[in-house]
């Protein structure tokens, strides 16, 4: 599984992340002191953080939490599942999932488009160009219901994945191994 194109398609997705998060905090960092130094702070910070950086560290993951499967999950029932049953309620819930995320994925994609088209601008101290980070989500939740049905083809089509997806992690003092 380490070795696949979705794989590392969410590593750059998840490294692209990171950098723009370090982006964040030196634009938050030059905006803060420019303020308190020259008494001059950097123009449209709050637009950019709010539109762009937070919107890319937020959505570009979600590919990565779904491959990891590291969203938060209850287990109370399912640990007592015979591996059949386990097999279905992963199928059903990867199912879900992958509509769900389809679903907000057109939907955003639509609303990217009539953003695009309007030539959407915030207004502040500057103004500044926004449509363009409204593409970012139906992206990311496209790719994210990608690795769904990747999942999905690997619960029925591989024995490991399936042994992958319907183990228990065995949890140590270092996390999930």
């Amino acid at each position: 599984m380490k070795n696949s194109p979705i794989s590392w398609l969410a590593d750059r997705l998840l490294d692209l992340s990171a950098v723009l998060l370090f982006a964040m905090m030196v634009h938050v960092c030059a905006d803060v002191a420019m303020k308190y130094l020259f008494n001059k702070p950097i123009q449209g910070t709050l637009e950019i953080v709010s539109y762009y950086y937070m919107v890319w560290a937020v959505f570009l993951p979600l590919a990565v939490i779904e491959l990891t499967r590291s969203a938060v999950a209850v287990e109370l029932f399912f640990n007592m599942m015979t591996i059949p049953m386990r097999i279905a309620c992963i199928a059903l819930v990867l199912i879900i999932s992958a509509v769900t995320y389809f679903g907000v994925a057109w939907i955003t994609w639509h609303d990217a488009l009539r953003s695009f088209s309007r030539g959407e601008v915030v207004m502040g101290p500057v103004i500044v160009a926004i449509w363009p980070s409204r593409f970012i989500m139906p992206v990311s939740f496209a790719f994210a219901g990608l690795v769904c049905l990747w999942h999905l083809v690997r619960l029925f089509v591989s024995r490991a994945g399936r042994n992958e997806l319907t183990t228990d992690a065995i949890i140590t003092d270092e996390g999930a191994v």
